[in-house]
């Protein structure tokens, strides 16, 4: 997928090469669930071709009978965040980031099948090749993705992460 995708596939990866016809209220529950604590924003929706590694901010999603696909830089992560993993919950999940380009894969059961960082495009390319179907390049044609505004109720440089809360939260 080279360096230009930041793609959460929760159930079948692929599924999406089969299409469908994408739910908005669903994709807007589940950005809403992966980006808890965030103003959400309905915005013109695209295709999966064009925003598959949207802007900063952005969130494009679309619910299909056996797929979920996430493109988000924030949530496209490996290591995957701990709230990914858990909204997954018993579907298979697929993680492709492009910054840094790397890959993971859990089968539906929670079990990690495989998780890289990819040294090469090429690598890259096999790997999505394997686990969607298709790469960034090469995306299904004419996949309706649904797009949200994302934004953080708090500034950016006060953000705190769970561990770091871990770090200062004391209990006697």
């Amino acid at each position: 997928m080279g360096a230009r995708a930041a793609l959460v596939v929760f159930g079948d990866a692929r599924a999406v090469r089969r299409g469908g016809v994408p739910d908005r209220s669903a994709a807007e529950a589940v950005v809403r669930a992966l980006r808890p604590g965030c103003a959400v924003e309905p915005v013109e929706d695209g295709e999966l071709a064009d925003e598959i590694c949207p802007a900063d901010g952005f969130t494009y999603v679309a619910v299909l009978p056996d797929a979920t696909i996430v493109c988000d830089r924030e949530l496209a992560t490996v290591p995957v965040a701990e709230h990914v993993l858990d909204y997954a919950g018993d579907r298979a999940l697929a993680v492709f980031a492009g910054s840094p380009l790397a890959f993971a894969e859990w089968a539906a059961d929670g079990t990690l099948l495989r998780a890289q960082h990819a040294g090469s495009h090429e690598l890259a390319d096999t790997v999505a090749l394997e686990m969607f179907g298709f790469t960034a390049e090469n995306p299904p044609a004419g996949l309706v993705v649904h797009g949200f505004r994302v934004t953080r109720s708090e500034p950016a440089g006060l953000r705190v992460t769970a561990a770091e809360r871990s770090l200062t939260t004391q209990t006697d």
